[in-house]
């Protein structure tokens, strides 16, 4: 694993820069690292570049390997206890979230750090995350923290939503513990091996499939306009 973090000494073993898939390391979680420190951001950003233009080989990054749920390795700071709060209240109308949705808005951080620290690299590199954690969460949950509208540009390695049916997952805010129920019912039916599809993706993402799941009453009319589309391609929705 090759240290690009803001302190990063650019000591990386030639060999390793000869590979077209490398694996770093951003420090994110040393010393309570702070996701809205510009300095620190900024720095670890000039360190990819330079990494990239030192493995011209280079075709994939491992970006991340760590924990979905870093927040309950590592405490929130000041800064995204009250983000988290304005998140809720947002999306919530409550600052008073369950452990799942703080879980959410943590995913929402990574994510959103991660993809800003990727432009920092040639369009051509492409960029994966692997989860080591995954086994803690019910797959409901699951479904829900890894939807691919936080991962646009990331394969996630070890995703366990893979297969032939899909899934509509709605909205955030429209997920609750109902939602999260019956999405938790149709994996555990099709024994996960589903693909789950944001709303707004439906277009993009229905290609080899036969049925779409989508659960009634929490669709947008975007989400049912997807739907229609994937009907008039003679494809089957199933509204649980």
């Amino acid at each position: 694993m090759l240290d690009i973090s803001f302190s990063s000494k650019f000591d990386w073993a030639p060999e390793l820069l000869e590979k077209k898939v490398l694996e770093v390391d951003l420090g994110l979680f040393k010393n309570l690292f702070p996701f809205d420190d510009q300095i620190r951001f900024q720095a670890t950003g000039n360190v990819l570049e330079s990494l990239c233009q030192k493995a011209p080989a280079c075709e994939k990054i491992v970006l991340y390997r760590g924990p979905l749920g870093w927040n309950r390795m590592q405490p929130l700071c000041l800064s995204l206890k009250n983000r988290m709060e304005e998140w809720g209240l947002d999306l919530y109308q409550t600052k008073a979230l369950s452990v799942h949705q703080e879980t959410l808005f943590a995913v929402n951080v990574l994510t959103e750090y991660l993809h800003r620290i990727a432009s920092f690299a040639p369009d051509t590199i492409q960029f994966s995350v692997y989860f080591t954690d995954l086994e803690n969460y019910e797959p409901s949950h699951l479904a829900q923290l890894l939807s691919k509208n936080r991962f646009t540009h990331f394969e996630i390695e070890n995703d366990p939503f893979e297969g032939n049916v899909g899934l509509v997952l709605p909205k955030d805010e429209l997920v609750d513990e109902t939602v999260l129920k019956k999405i938790g019912d149709i994996l555990d039916k099709h024994g996960q091996s589903v693909r789950c599809i944001p709303e707004e993706m439906i277009p993009q993402m229905w290609h080899g499939l036969a049925k779409l799941y989508a659960v009634e009453g929490k669709l947008s009319r975007f989400g049912l306009r997807g739907l229609k589309g994937f009907e008039a391609a003679e494809g089957e929705v199933v509204y649980i």
